[in-house]
């Protein structure tokens, strides 16, 4: 197995890596995953918990200048796609074709970028893959000017990268290819579509991994309704739809919004926040365990993902039972826990009128905690 990201608590992109791993290694007789390097003290904890001694991690990084290159919009693109290509001559000197009975390309999160691993063996799959999804035009608008230049690039590759050679030998070498969301699945040309299926259940979340004796912490008492997001700071994620929600209602209700993460675009959020005054606290990175504290103390977690293939942070919030907000696009394969999710309808609706679903929602819910008339 390959990943470029494979590591526990580090967000969804490295625990969908893991988690294939895991169910891999449950299948097998001997699994040998490639993948960056991370401190494998980390891995030895989790197999000896869970007894597991058929898997031998092997470690390949590109040289650090340029990693140094992907902390840039392009870099972003460009090097996980190397990688996979340079990564094809480091195994090569260490393994034959045909060498292993099944080799499988655990995804980045995209179908963009290329693997070389069918050839290494008869028997190969990939996934799960995303990034068919697709950003409504008219969303557009929530995005700054960097953002905007951001998706339509985005677009473009994402049609694009079906001429590029590489991405579409190791598509056709696939015997299954599991995707992430049906937007993913109907972007495919269709002689690959034919074989590829919907992946629901890569998002695994153990109980064990969280403190979930948290779980009656959520203080009814304190008048104040909390707001919960964690997760990488990405424009696409549409915390900013909250964001204009909250300024909409600012003087009616008593809230706290907390976000936990970081990313390139948390600037964007804490100028808006700032120049409205918004009560918006941006705590930064937190381990894994110390989440179920959040999870647990805040009354609804906020997941407005424009890309539209969920988190693993809505899993986690619905394990400690705290509702999600969502837009449609959002979740449109129904994870788990769909009777705590709180849908917003997107179709053919405007921005104004999306962020005033959200403005009449957090009002209801705030009515409903605090069984009081709205602030005047």
């Amino acid at each position: 197995m390959s990943s470029y990201h494979c590591e526990p608590d580090r967000g969804s992109e490295f625990e969908t890596g893991w988690q294939e791993m895991l169910q891999l290694a449950a299948k097998c007789s001997d699994l040998t995953v490639v993948t960056r390097p991370f401190d494998l003290e980390i891995a030895e904890k989790v197999f000896r918990e869970k007894r597991i001694t058929n898997t031998t991690f092997l470690f390949f990084d590109l040289p650090e200048l340029v990693n140094e290159f992907k902390k840039t919009s392009v870099g972003k693109q460009v090097v996980p796609y190397v990688w996979e290509l340079v990564l094809f001559f480091f195994l090569l000197k260490r393994y034959s074709r045909n060498q292993f009975q099944h080799a499988h390309r655990g995804s980045v999160g995209s179908y963009r970028f290329p693997s070389l691993l069918w050839y290494f063996s008869p028997y190969f799959t990939w996934g799960p893959i995303a990034s068919g999804e697709i950003v409504p035009i008219h969303f557009l608008s929530v995005f700054s000017w960097k953002g905007r230049i951001k998706e339509v690039l985005r677009l473009v590759l994402q049609h694009t990268s079906f001429i590029d050679p590489f991405v579409l030998i190791g598509l056709y070498k696939a015997q299954k290819i599991g995707v992430a969301t049906t937007a993913t699945r109907n972007i495919l040309p269709s002689f690959i579509r034919k074989k590829a299926y919907l992946q629901s259940d890569y998002y695994v979340v153990n109980r064990s991994d969280f403190q979930v004796d948290y779980w009656n912490y959520r203080n009814k008492e304190d008048g104040v309704f909390k707001l919960l997001y964690v997760g990488r700071l990405l424009e696409w994620k549409g915390i900013m739809f909250i964001l204009k929600a909250l300024r909409q209602i600012e003087g009616k209700i008593n809230y706290e919004f907390t976000i936990i993460g970081d990313g390139p675009d948390k600037y964007v959020f804490q100028r808006y926040a700032e120049k409205y005054k918004l009560r918006v606290s941006f705590l930064g990175i937190k381990s894994r365990q110390d989440l179920s504290f959040y999870y647990a103390s805040h009354d609804l977690f906020v997941s407005m993902d424009m890309h539209g293939r969920g988190s693993f942070t809505m899993v986690e919030a619905k394990m400690h039972h705290l509702p999600v907000l969502a837009l449609d696009i959002t979740d449109p394969d129904k994870l788990t826990g769909e009777e705590l999710m709180i849908i917003i309808t997107t179709k053919q609706q405007s921005i104004k009128a999306i962020v005033n679903q959200i403005a009449h929602i957090l009002l209801e819910k705030y009515t409903e905690k605090n069984q009081v008339p709205l602030c005047q």
